[in-house]
């Protein structure tokens, strides 16, 4: 980002609060106006659709399929896209002082999300932007910040214990929708969804978990542990599937 007066780049993270520039004290935008901003999808559709997720200022969470576009109005000011697929994530931030157009893409290649943003040309507002239907979130946040930290996979544990698969030793974690092990060899991590979960079944002291498209994931854990994670995956289980 750069300040629309000194065209100085400004610092990451600014605060959303902040209007003047730290560098040459300008304003950096209009109190009150309202701007649009265009999000292209681009690529390939899979067969799970592709889609890529938007958490808008960590409140409105949108969906985007590729091929698609969505249109959103934004009061000027400073904002944050945290943009989500599968597994990876980006975050940019920008300072809304003009009409733009975003495009977001994975690239199936290095197996990261890309975005180009650009100012739309003010004398195309009209052509452009004059009959789009903004789009309503699929979600909103009724708590503020970090309340899709569940969906981003950025909780904490419940539980962190020490365990054994296969020939791999490393930590079990279990969260509130789902457990990660990662091996202390590698920095992998094997996620399972609660939703996956056909059974918990005890196996020798071990945890056998059972997925769909039986699939078996077995994990050794110290006995002092073992009933109250037990209980605690039988429990959370239940409550993820309904």
């Amino acid at each position: 980002m750069n300040c629309p007066n000194c065209n100085s780049v400004l610092p990451d993270k600014m605060n959303s609060k902040m209007n003047f520039c730290p560098i040459c004290g300008g304003k950096l935008f209009e109190d009150g106006k309202e701007y649009m901003i265009e999000i292209c999808c681009t690529g390939q559709r899979s067969l799970d659709g592709g889609t890529i997720m938007l958490f808008l200022d960590d409140t409105s969470l949108y969906e985007i399929e590729p091929g698609d576009k969505i249109y959103l109005k934004l009061r000027s000011g400073f904002h944050t896209f945290k943009f989500r697929h599968r597994i990876r994530n980006k975050t940019i931030q920008l300072l809304i002082s003009h009409n733009y157009t975003i495009r977001v893409y994975y690239n199936t290649l290095s197996s990261l999300i890309e975005t180009i943003v650009n100012e739309a040309d003010d004398s195309l507002y009209g052509s452009i932007f004059a009959n789009v239907q903004i789009a309503q979130p699929s979600m909103v946040s009724p708590d503020g910040q970090r309340s899709f930290d569940v969906m981003l996979g950025e909780d904490d544990p419940e539980y962190e214990i020490s365990a054994t698969s296969g020939f791999k030793q490393g930590i079990l974690r279990l969260f509130a929708e789902r457990l990660e092990f990662s091996s202390e060899k590698d920095f992998k991590k094997e996620i399972i969804q609660y939703n996956d979960v056909v059974a918990i079944n005890k196996k020798m002291g071990s945890l056998d978990i059972q997925c769909t498209g039986n699939v078996h994931k077995v994990y050794i854990i110290p006995k002092d542990i073992y009933n109250e994670a037990l209980a605690f995956l039988n429990n959370r289980v239940a409550d993820v599937q309904g």
